[in-house]
């Protein structure tokens, strides 16, 4: 349902600064009791340090939210609920959607969103307690959020039981099961949590907060390190300690964790004979960090990073290759990726045999062992070898996008980056025999295929070489454009993959999709990708080798 999830992201664009707030000194004795919260042992958090004003939050807001009406969303959203009758998660969902919807139609200012009872940017942590999940987000207004939460819920036609634990009041969501879902407001705060039905009084009192931990983040300073460590905005930032997470599992340190296991009747990880499988594992995969290294109001960047021993590290940033182009934004689009096949091939089998020679003794990490021989056998094979010595690492990148005599074409130049560029020409001429005809040199003039074996609508291609790649052109208007993609400057920043998506392609792109049979291209499908278009001027995501291991990002400049 397109419009359930358009919604849905006007929806979430309202808490966008869900780890960001005011940041004056009144609001700062709020923050610092959040963090209060976290032990500092938690096998995993997500939490922020400092904030953002709430009127930038909003401007913010504004700029990034979908263009369309939210009463037309509403509207078609209303007309499609009948249809999930049969569904009930769906139809609550879509019923809850519309509530939610409802209660935004006319925010126009940050005055509107206090007057919900809601903060533009609020403080949010979510953390466990134990394996046990809580979210705590602040409030603006405790008694305007009650009289919000009671008209959606009402409208949604959802009505939650209410208990009680040690003079605290809350809200079960679900109806009676081995857990719960619960929600309280305590102290100008929304607390959502799942819980055993019947957990203590004494376990209560730590998700609701009554009985804070001894030892918390905001003393231990793990989220400022944390920040400092990855350059993170103080925004948000959290991480996912793998060691600590096994172990919680295998042997409860917290009453949360055994609680939930018995109210699910999961049975305890016996990890006895596996600690030092365990051990190995977590020593060179510590555990899952993610943040923000920007969040302004002209871009965004976000990271997540899984973190890696030294040795990995230097195993992986070896593989990098060096592919003109890469990492770059010119043209509308493109997708680009940079790796030494043979020196990987090479690695796996170093691994491999690692593995053989120590293999993991538990039960439960078998499967390890067998992965570890099917992955070297799989890269071990003629095709890769073949490959792997003659391309490094290709790019490529999209310089237009139109509709042709009723197809989608467009223009573009392919990158080949390559060792031995002969060696890769005389590798492509086992297919298209006439690109071994044009007799291509280093630093020659670009050359035009003409192949009987390409389709009549094919545009005009063209081929250059360097001493370290290939460049193929699709509908240039200059051939000489290749030297320049050719001699385009490599990313410093050890990527193993890149690409962009910009304002122009996704205008493009709509126009496209406008000229496509309606049977396969909704009205609504091309509002979104307008509304894309409208919103971000450049889009990019990246695979990289960070110092601290494999960083997976996005980021997003806007209009």
């Amino acid at each position: 349902m397109k419009t359930q999830l358009s919604l849905a992201v006007t929806l979430a664009l309202v808490s966008a600064g869900l780890l960001s707030g005011c940041s004056d000194d009144k609001e700062s004795a709020k923050e610092a009791s959040t963090l209060s919260y976290i032990p500092a042992d938690s096998p995993y958090f997500m939490a922020s340090s400092d904030t953002m004003p709430e009127q930038e939050a909003f401007d913010l807001f504004q700029r990034m939210q979908p263009m369309s009406s939210l009463e037309s969303d509403l509207d078609e959203l209303r007309d499609t609920l009948p249809e999930l009758e049969d569904d009930k998660v769906q139809h609550a969902l879509g019923a809850l959607l519309i509530a939610m919807g409802e209660e935004l139609v006319g925010v126009e200012s940050l005055e509107d969103v206090h007057a919900l009872g809601l903060k533009m940017s609020p403080q949010v942590a979510f953390y466990g307690l134990g394996i046990l999940p809580v979210l705590r987000m602040q409030l603006q207004d405790e008694e305007a959020f009650r009289e919000t939460l009671q008209r959606i819920l009402t409208k949604a036609e959802i009505t939650p039981s209410t208990a009680t634990t040690n003079g605290t009041d809350y809200w079960v969501l679900t109806p009676e099961a081995p857990v719960k879902a619960i929600l309280a407001i305590i102290d100008q705060q929304l607390l959502i949590s799942i819980v055993p039905q019947d957990a203590s009084d004494e376990l209560m009192a730590q998700v609701l907060g009554s009985d804070l931990p001894d030892s918390n983040l905001e003393d231990s300073g793990a989220l400022a390190e944390l920040e400092q460590r990855h350059d993170f905005t103080p925004y948000g930032a959290g991480e996912v300690d793998f060691s600590r997470l096994l172990n919680e599992l295998s042997s409860p340190s917290h009453a949360g964790t055994q609680a939930l296991m018995d109210a699910v009747e999961a049975e305890q990880l016996d990890l006895s004979a596996c600690q030092a499988d365990i051990d190995r594992i977590t020593s060179r995969f510590p555990g899952l960090v993610m943040g923000m290294r920007e969040y302004n109001q002209d871009r965004m960047e976000m990271n997540v990073i899984l973190e890696t021993d030294e040795e990995i590290v230097s195993d992986l940033r070896a593989l990098t290759t060096q592919v003109p182009g890469l990492g770059s934004t010119d043209g509308m689009a493109s997708i680009g990726m940079g790796l030494n096949l043979p020196l990987l091939l090479q690695t796996v089998q170093q691994y491999a045999q690692q593995v053989r020679q120590n293999p993991f003794s538990c039960d439960e990490l078998q499967d390890l062992n067998s992965a570890w021989s099917e992955i070297n056998t799989a890269m071990n094979n003629p095709a890769t070898m073949m490959i792997g010595s003659a391309l490094s690492g290709l790019r490529a990148r999209i310089d237009s996008l139109t509709m042709t005599n009723g197809e989608p074409s467009g223009s573009g130049i392919l990158t080949l980056a390559s060792p031995n560029p002969m060696g890769l020409v005389t590798t492509a001429s086992a297919f298209v025999p006439e690109l071994g005809a044009l007799e291509l040199e280093p630093g020659g003039d670009a050359k035009q295929i003409e192949s009987m074996m390409l389709p009549p609508e094919t545009p005009a291609l063209h081929a250059a070489m360097s001493n370290n790649a290939i460049a193929l052109g699709a509908d240039i208007s200059d051939p000489a454009s290749l030297q320049k993609a050719l001699e385009a400057p490599a990313s410093e920043q050890d990527l193993l993959l890149h690409g962009h998506l910009t304002s122009e392609f996704y205008h493009s792109l709509a126009d496209v999709m406008e000229q496509v049979s309606s049977d396969e291209v909704s009205a609504s499908d091309i509002d979104a990708v307008r509304q894309y278009a409208d919103i971000y001027k450049n889009m990019e995501y990246w695979l990289r080798v960070d110092d601290a291991g494999v960083e997976m990002s996005f980021s997003a400049e806007l209009e």
